[in-house]
């Protein structure tokens, strides 16, 4: 199985794939999921279903905008990786020039503008964005590669990169000037998203090793823990408060989590292992699970039922 770009940077800077269409011909039968939830809110509700690009391998969601549009990247049959954009008119396929056979888009905004990432003919992981129909690379100002996640509705688009030492910093790029972004005291800080509120999420390391998510809005930093997690990494923010991301237990299994109002509530696939990567201000969610260990992964997408996130 190749490296994806969709992964934390710190312990795979590539990916993890797999589209989706809410728009979409879900491939298995849906399951509503009563889910576990931490504190005294109300668990929420949603429709958990399995989808997969037909004849692929596998399928992972990165990302959603508000119109239902999806991105992400599959595995072909061959065992190459594409990146795609699911839209009302249907599937396009996104293979950066020059790539390696490795590329995904993870990042979409309500205008359809896309960025991502694919590994270069070295097998370097490089940045990229689409600018007026082109797919163009995209480096940190001093040449070196770096990683957009995200790009909201202002243009704004987020990420990560390594220094010549090898530590991440996030960063934000707006009006073609680049903003680092490291959280006080983090030896890795590791960007994820910008909401169209300028509030940024992601997930910062310590010397120790362990991971925590962070949000970072007026200026100041907050950490986000899941409660009796060993890990916890943020991936996405919508403009209506919510955050998503991922929490290992101690039993060392993956569960996807959503963040409302200082409340989680615990969100999984139909496997041992989940991860979500998109969350749009419809609170409908992205990502994937592995139906089993060593198992191909499977995308899935969560519609809230009768609550807002």
């Amino acid at each position: 199985m190749q490296m994806r770009l969709s992964t934390p940077m710190k312990t795979n800077p590539i990916r993890s794939r797999r589209p989706l269409r809410l728009l979409f011909a879900l491939a298995v039968p849906a399951l509503v999921l009563t889910l576990k939830a931490f504190g005294q809110d109300p668990a929420l509700n949603f429709k958990v279903s399995t989808y997969h690009v037909q004849g692929k391998l596998e399928t992972l969601p990165l990302g959603i905008n508000n119109q239902g549009e999806v991105v992400g990247g599959y595995t072909d049959a061959a065992g190459v990786g594409h990146g795609f954009v699911r839209t009302w008119a249907g599937l396009e396929n996104i293979d950066f020039p020059g790539s390696n056979g490795t590329t995904d888009v993870i990042g979409i905004n309500s205008f359809g503008q896309i960025c991502g990432a694919y590994v270069d003919a070295g097998g370097n992981q490089r940045g990229w964005r689409r600018v007026r129909g082109h797919l163009e690379p995209f480096d940190y100002s001093d040449g070196t590669a770096a990683i957009p996640r995200c790009i909201n509705d202002r243009g704004v688009l987020a990420g990560v990169r390594a220094d010549p030492a090898g530590y991440l910093h996030g960063f934000i790029f707006r009006d073609d000037r680049f903003i680092e972004i490291d959280y006080p005291g983090a030896t890795d800080t590791d960007v994820w998203n910008i909401n169209n509120n300028g509030e940024i999420v992601g997930t910062y390391y310590l010397a120790d090793g362990s991971s925590h998510g962070f949000l970072h809005r007026h200026g100041r930093f907050e950490t986000i823990d899941v409660p009796g997690a060993g890990l916890t990494l943020v991936t996405r923010n919508n403009d209506e408060g919510s955050i998503i991301g991922d929490y290992e237990d101690g039993a060392g299994i993956t569960h996807g989590f959503v963040l409302k109002d200082g409340h989680f509530t615990t969100l999984d696939g139909f496997g041992p292992f989940t991860r979500l990567r998109g969350i749009n201000s419809w609170g409908v969610i992205v990502g994937w699970y592995d139906p089993s260990p060593g198992a191909s992964e499977q995308g899935l997408i969560a519609i809230p039922i009768g609550s807002h996130l």
